[in-house]
């Protein structure tokens, strides 16, 4: 029996996150790397469900994705689900620059996981994260932003703290947890509903 779930997502650190959520039940997850087209929405819950559906239809498989949106409050929550843009274009420095004269420096980290079956419409889970954006850089590896956010309960940026500690971190979050157990209490849930082929 394949109980296998599918992961769409390039990012190592976001699966190994959702696996350690998912040790001890009968799902195994599997990642794949696969390009979803992203919509222009200031709405991270649409991107999401826009990427999910279209990966599902891709793969004819049931599909988790899951995107974030950085909102830096002093900035009227830029750059927002458009990080991952900005970050192509922005270094540390312009993003230091931003807030020059900025007290307020909260960012939250909107956070949303859409699951969709091929033909059916996503279902949607959502948390958030707070933390701060440091006033220099951190470590120079990883994203711009990820060298200036200092995670709530740390005093330095994400560049600086261990893997390991920060899948820790990570998989404290909600909507994983409240994924797992949304699919494994559903009414209608059953372990062959996910006989999926393995994608190797």
């Amino acid at each position: 029996m394949d109980n296998t779930l599918i992961y769409v997502t390039s990012n190592d650190i976001k699966f190994n996150v959702a696996s350690k959520v998912f040790t001890n039940t009968e799902i195994v997850l599997l990642q794949k790397n696969l390009s979803t087209p992203e919509i222009q929405s200031k709405s991270v819950q649409e991107v999401a469900m826009y990427s999910a559906s279209w990966a599902s239809k891709q793969l004819n498989q049931p599909v988790i994705v899951t995107d974030a949106g950085f909102y830096i409050e002093a900035l009227n929550g830029f750059p927002g689900p458009f990080i991952k843009f900005v970050n192509e274009w922005f270094s540390v420095d312009d993003y230091i620059n931003l807030m020059q004269g900025k007290t307020n420096r909260t960012i939250i980290i909107q956070d949303c996981l859409a699951y969709c079956h091929p033909d059916e419409k996503s279902v949607v889970f959502t948390g958030s994260y707070r933390g701060k954006l440091a006033t220099q850089s951190g470590k120079k590896c990883g994203t711009s932003i990820e060298q200036l956010f200092i995670p709530e309960g740390y005093d330095v940026p994400i560049s600086e703290i261990p893997v390991e500690e920060m899948i820790s971190y990570w998989s404290k979050g909600e909507i994983m947890t409240n994924f797992k157990e949304y699919l494994l209490t559903k009414d209608d849930f059953t372990i062959q509903k996910l006989q999926f082929k393995r994608l190797l």
